[in-house]
C-alpha cells in the first residue's frame, strides 16, 4: 500500500481554477464516494479551502489512483482533464506526507503560519474518517500530521503573530487610506472565520464596522459578543445600499456565485476600494474607474514580505516537519517487519514441537516431560531470536531497511509473508 497526494492551490492555479475547484460538501462527498469505488484507492481524504485542494489519498497502484483522482476532479469541476494533470502537483510516499504535514502547519499558506488552516485540516479529515472513506493508514498519516503541526507551533514562532489574507487586506486598505482607517466605516460582507478576522482587524485599527449577513439574528449575535461598540449589523437586503455609501468593502461569504453585482453599482465621486476575499468571488465584474477591485490574489506582495520577515522560522518548521516524516516512515517500516518476525518465531516453535514429538515417540524423553521439554526449548529460542528480531526491527529504520527485511524472507522461506 502506498501514499498518495494530489495537490492544486494558489502555487500551481489561478483563482479563476480554483473556484471551479471549490467544492462544498457535498460535491466533495461524491468525490470521495467515486474514489473509494475503484480498485486503485482502497482510503481516501480530502481538504477545501479557498486557497487549496489537497486529495490524499491510500492506494494499491499509484499510477491507476492518479489517474482516478484527476478524472474524479474534471467530473466534479468541469476543468479540462488535460489542464488539471499540468497544475497539480503529485507526491508520493514520503514526499506526500512532507507536504500534507507541511500543509497542516500552515507552512505551505499564503499567508506563512496561519492558523486558520489546522482548524481546516481537522475538520476535513474528520469527515473523511467518520463518513468511511478513511481508514487505518490515513488515520495514522493525519494523527501524525496533527501532532506535527503542534510541534510547529510550539517549537518554532511561525505563527506568532500571524498575519492572515484577512489582515493582509486590512493592511493594504490602510495603505490605499494614507495609513489610517480611524473613523472609516466599513463594510464586512458574511460572519465566517474570514470576515470574523477582517471585522477584529478592522476594529483594531478603530474603524467604524457594518457586518452584513443573511441570518440577521446570527449577525448581530456574532457582532455582540465578538467586535463590541464600533460596529453593528444589518440585513443582506440593505447590502445595494451600503455599498454606494462606503469606500470599503471586505467580502468573504461561501456563496457559490457573485453577491456583488455590476447593476448594483451607482457612481460616486469618493474612492471606493473592494477586497473579495472569498474563492469562488463575491465581486462580480465590474467597470468603474472609482472602485478598485482586490482579490486573494492580488494580496501576494503582503504575503511574499511576511514569508521574507519568517524565513529564520520556517527553516526551523521544516525540520520539524522533516523529523516527523523519518519518524513516521520509520514507524511503518517497523510495523512490517513483525509479521515477518511473527513467521520467524512461529517457524521455529513448530520445528521445536515436531522434535519433541519424533524424541517421545522413539522414547527419547518420558511423555509425562513432554511440556518441561516444549518450554525449555521454546524459551532456548527466544533467546536466540531475540536479538536477531530486535536488530530487524532497528535496521528497518534505516535506509536498507527493506531490502535486509527481503533478505530474512527470504534466508527463511518466508516470501508469502507481507
Amino acid at each position: 500500500m502506498r501514499y498518495l497526494l494530489i495537490s492544486i492551490s494558489y502555487k500551481n492555479t489561478d483563482i479563476v481554477v480554483r473556484e471551479r475547484l471549490a467544492f462544498d460538501v457535498s460535491r466533495q462527498q461524491k468525490i470521495l464516494n467515486a474514489l473509494k469505488e475503484t480498485r486503485a484507492i482502497d482510503e481516501a481524504a480530502m481538504l477545501v479551502t479557498c486557497n487549496r485542494v489537497e486529495l490524499v489519498m491510500s492506494a494499491y497502484d499509484l499510477h491507476g489512483a492518479l489517474a482516478e483522482a484527476l478524472d474524479a476532479l474534471n467530473r466534479e469541476s468541469g476543468v479540462d482533464r488535460v489542464e488539471l494533470e499540468g497544475r497539480a502537483h503529485s507526491y508520493e510516499d514520503e514526499g506526500a506526507a512532507r507536504h500534507l504535514f507541511s500543509v497542516a502547519s500552515g507552512l505551505e499558506s499564503v499567508v506563512v503560519g496561519e492558523a486558520q488552516i489546522a482548524g481546516q485540516f481537522k475538520e476535513a479529515f474528520k469527515f473523511a474518517l467518520e463518513n468511511g472513506f478513511a481508514g487505518k493508514r490515513l488515520r495514522a498519516l493525519l494523527d501524525n500530521a496533527i501532532r506535527c503541526a503542534a510541534a510547529v507551533r510550539s517549537g518554532t514562532e511561525v505563527g506568532k503573530n500571524p498575519v492572515s489574507v484577512s489582515s493582509a487586506a486590512v493592511t493594504q486598505a490602510r495603505v490605499l487610506l494614507g495609513g489610517n482607517l480611524e473613523n472609516i466605516t466599513a463594510i464586512v460582507v458574511g460572519s465566517g472565520e474570514m470576515s470574523r478576522l477582517a471585522a477584529l482587524h478592522l476594529i483594531g485599527d478603530r474603524a467604524n464596522v457594518i457586518v452584513v449577513g443573511r441570518d440577521l439574528e446570527k449577525t448581530q449575535n456574532f457582532v455582540a459578543e465578538e467586535l463590541g461598540g464600533n460596529a453593528h449589523a444589518e440585513s443582506f437586503a440593505k447590502l445595494p445600499q451600503l455599498i454606494n455609501q462606503h469606500p470599503l468593502i471586505f467580502s468573504a461569504t461561501g456563496a457559490p456565485h457573485t453577491i456583488i453585482t455590476a447593476e448594483m453599482v451607482e457612481k460616486r465621486g469618493f474612492q471606493r476600494y473592494w477586497f473579495d476575499i472569498a474563492v469562488p468571488r463575491d465581486i462580480g465584474e465590474i467597470e468603474d474607474d472609482k472602485i478598485s477591485i482586490f482579490a486573494v490574489d492580488d494580496l501576494q506582495e503582503i504575503v511574499r514580505t511576511n514569508m521574507n520577515l519568517r524565513e529564520e522560522e520556517a527553516s526551523k518548521a521544516y525540520r520539524i516537519v522533516g523529523e516527523f516524516v523519518e519518524n513516521f516512515f520509520g514507524f511503518l517500516a517497523s510495523q512490517g517487519a513483525e509479521p515477518v518476525i511473527k513467521r520467524l518465531r512461529k517457524r521455529a516453535e513448530d520445528a521445536a514441537d515436531a522434535e519433541i514429538a519424533r524424541a517421545i515417540k522413539k522414547g527419547f524423553i518420558p511423555a509425562e516431560h513432554a511440556e518441561n521439554a516444549r518450554l525449555l526449548v521454546h524459551n532456548a529460542f527466544k533467546k536466540f531470536l531475540h536479538q536477531p528480531t530486535a536488530a530487524l526491527r532497528g535496521a528497518m529504520e534505516k535506509q536498507n531497511g527493506a531490502e535486509l527485511l527481503e533478505s530474512v524472507k527470504t534466508i527463511f522461506d518466508l516470501e508469502n509473508v507481507s
